[in-house]
């Protein structure tokens, strides 16, 4: 790919394979206790619109070669619904797939208005792909406390789902706290109104929201996230053989695990032509 990356990163818009990640400066009001954004090298604000036009000026640049846009990589996207539905709306004419993930609950009248955009994006033979993003649900009130519950997230899920849009969960990050049994819940819970899983790592900065007995069955590794812009060194944090068994789980419930929604756009971009 034949163009500067460092223009892009310079306005928060990270190129990563065939992707482009927005990052935004618009602070996230939940304040999830794993949240990396205060850590990250640039500064968060209240009151400012998700993408600037600086951003979509430049992603009108993107060359073919990216076919996905990621929204919500910093914050939540859905936070004011008339500005991100009037940022979708701009996106449409990018040809490019559009991948949103929210912890939001919306309502059924705004899902229906998500799924006109997709709809729109159809036309052109892309998708919106809508992902709703889980982590826990005995411990979602300790690392989430400004969250909407995993139930009333649940339902945005389903509601989604039988609006027809294509849908994800993103149980993400996987916490070393969560066990067996849990995970099994949120699958079950959820298998019903997605098209597959993803999952990733618990990134934190500092180790502290950890106990010494928790980090003895931890692989702690610092490094440079490929997805954020350079220069964020972040501690990924993962138990020993859960993320094998979360996809033991999903297999068992005849439903795909993904590296991530890029590649789960993929997929069901793939099934839809088999289908065609």
């Amino acid at each position: 790919m034949n163009f500067e990356r460092k223009k892009f990163e310079k306005q928060g818009l990270k190129i990563d394979k065939d992707r482009v990640l927005t990052y935004s400066h618009l602070s996230c009001p939940f304040e999830c206790k794993y949240c990396f954004v205060d850590d990250m090298n640039f500064n968060q604000e209240k009151g400012v619109i998700y993408l600037s036009e600086q951003q979509l000026e430049l992603m009108e640049q993107l060359p073919n070669e990216i076919k996905t846009i990621m929204l919500g990589c910093d914050t939540e996207f859905f936070q004011n619904k008339k500005e991100s539905l009037e940022i979708l709306k701009k996106l449409i004419k990018l040809n490019k797939d559009i991948s949103v993930i929210t912890k939001l609950s919306l309502s059924e009248n705004f899902i229906r208005e998500i799924k006109k955009i997709d709809d729109e994006l159809n036309k052109n033979n892309n998708f919106l792909v809508f992902s709703t993003s889980l982590s826990s649900l005995c411990f979602s009130g300790i690392w989430e406390p400004g969250v909407p519950s995993p139930q009333k997230r649940i339902e945005t899920l389903e509601s989604a789902y039988k609006n027809g849009l294509k849908t994800l969960v993103a149980l993400r990050p996987l916490l070393p706290t969560v066990d067996n049994n849990e995970l099994e819940r949120l699958v079950n819970l959820t298998k019903n109104f997605c098209f597959g899983y993803y999952s990733g790592p618990l990134y934190l900065k500092k180790l502290d929201l950890l106990t010494e007995k928790e980090k003895q069955d931890l692989n702690i590794e610092k490094i440079q996230p490929h997805w954020m812009p350079d220069d964020n060194l972040f501690y990924k944090i993962e138990k020993i053989g859960q993320m094998n068994l979360l996809k033991e789980i999903i297999k068992k419930n005849h439903k795909p695990f993904f590296d991530g929604a890029a590649e789960g756009i993929k997929y069901l971009k793939e099934n839809e032509k088999h289908r065609t």
